[in-house]
């Protein structure tokens, strides 16, 4: 073993940076999360790793699955007073009372049975099965998120686990969105067991007013903690100092980081507008509200001859900027919008047309181009051909808005911050009127060099 990797003080840095510098995201987001599947290799994995998690979702009444792989019949396998049969019942009985005050209902709670130990991995003789039984119970709940161990989790069964996820994952849409929580990884005693530099995206939750709950749903585990299977002294039990680090109040999170070499495509925005007419609040957010004001504010000509807006969603911005302009293109992805937003803004002075940008991009020339909680939509890659594409149909002395929201969103491939440097890093021609950031949004507004056309 290289001693590199397993220095002490080095492993315990590197898990509290990782633990401490994982940006945090707002549980408000946690909305598009419509059907989601998280999968427990043991009872009582679910409340250590995920416990903030799951009340979040339940208290918001989204639908959320526990889906316990093993049975857990093997944490004292020397007890004379409880059978397998008996161990694996009362491990089952905790698991539903602690998905129970967690708020998950008794008919979305699920046992594989397993065995515990010997959860069959990738390349095992059993593996096949276990992925057609697991791809069976979920094909028929329309899931859009698996939670699922980490990857690297130090224990046979959780590997087994994501194994198991990975495949049936990978057999399911293209939109799955896919999440790990570590358990055993705070254990570890090497840095190979860690994410490595590139592979992951962590982020956090924040769970402090959660932590009661979450510590009474771990304690209803009771056989792995207190004693309750007492004849068996080489039994598991859950030390004190381990269930601490479940119990500070941020909970963390990964997905792997080659989201961010994926465009959001037309799906993401059906499945969202089909499941609400206004997902993002538009109409009734303080936050929009404010950020809508603010952009007409900083917008520093009081009328443009034509104008773009790229995603113009519903149509709420679009209806003022309308007021603003002599004819305006809005342009969005999703036929659900683009319906809600004609129905909201009947005005000669406003066309609307589907595109899917960057691919797709008007041929006209503008005066003013806004793009507001749009560009973390676009991977990198697509980031970087609409900054080209944008700047070419920005009309000499046009003015380019940017608006986006700060905090990290895991379902989408870039962050607010990210867009903004990134049009900062790549835009010639253009310089910079307008800069300012609110305590959920930033704002750029740049100039193309050149004399502007005089409006009509």
């Amino acid at each position: 073993m290289d001693p590199s990797t397993t220095d002490a003080r080095t492993l315990a840095e590197r898990k509290q940076d990782l633990y401490a510098s994982a940006p945090l995201h707002p549980a408000g987001d946690l909305a598009a999360w419509q059907s989601t599947v998280l999968f427990a290799p043991h009872p009582d994995d679910e409340a250590l790793g995920c416990g903030g998690l799951i009340r979040l979702l339940t208290g918001r009444g989204q639908v959320l699955r526990i889906v316990f792989v093993s049975d857990g019949g093997m944490s004292h396998p020397h007890s004379t007073k409880f059978s397998r049969a008996d161990r694996v019942a009362l491990r089952e009985e905790e698991a539903r009372a602690a998905c129970g005050h967690l708020g998950v209902a008794a008919d979305h709670i699920h046992f594989l049975r397993l065995p515990d130990g010997e959860v069959p991995g990738a390349g095992q003789e059993e593996f096949a099965e276990a992925v057609a039984r697991v791809a069976e119970l979920v094909r028929s709940w329309a899931v859009d998120t698996f939670v699922v161990p980490w990857r690297r989790d130090v224990h046979e069964d959780h590997l087994a686990t994501w194994d198991i996820c990975r495949a049936v994952a990978d057999q399911a849409s293209d939109g799955l969105r896919w999440v790990e929580y570590p358990v055993w990884m705070w254990q570890t005693g090497n840095q190979v067991d860690l994410p490595r530099a590139g592979e992951m995206i962590p982020w956090a939750l924040d769970v402090a007013d959660l932590l009661t709950r979450k510590e009474e749903a771990i304690r209803l585990h009771a056989s792995q903690w207190n004693g309750r299977i007492d004849d068996d002294p080489s039994g598991f039990q859950l030390p004190d100092e381990m269930i601490g680090l479940f119990l500070r109040p941020r909970e963390i999170y990964l997905e792997p980081a080659d989201k961010r070499e994926r465009s959001l495509d037309s799906g993401y925005f059906d499945a969202v507008y089909a499941a609400a007419d206004d997902p993002w609040q538009f109409e009734t957010s303080d936050y929009e509200r404010n950020k809508y004001d603010a952009t007409l504010a900083a917008l520093p000509e009081e009328r443009y001859n034509s104008a773009l807006e790229i995603g113009c969603s519903i149509g709420v911005l679009t209806a003022r900027l309308a007021t603003r302009c002599d004819r305006l293109l809005a342009v969005d992805i999703s036929d659900a919008a683009l319906a809600r937003a004609r129905a909201r803004v009947p005005d000669s002075r406003v066309t609307f047309r589907r595109m899917e940008l960057p691919g797709e991009f008007p041929d006209e020339r503008f005066d003013l181009v806004v793009i507001s909680e749009v560009g973390y939509y676009w991977s990198y890659a697509d980031l970087e051909r609409a900054i080209d594409r944008i700047q070419q149909a920005t009309r000499p002395g046009g003015t380019l808005v940017l608006v986006h929201y700060t905090p990290y969103v895991p379902d989408y491939p870039l962050t607010g911050d990210e867009v903004h440097e990134a049009f900062s890093r790549k835009l010639e021609g253009f310089h910079r009127v307008h800069q300012s950031r609110a305590a959920r949004y930033r704002m750029d507004v740049w100039k193309k060099k050149g004399s502007p056309r005089p409006t009509a």
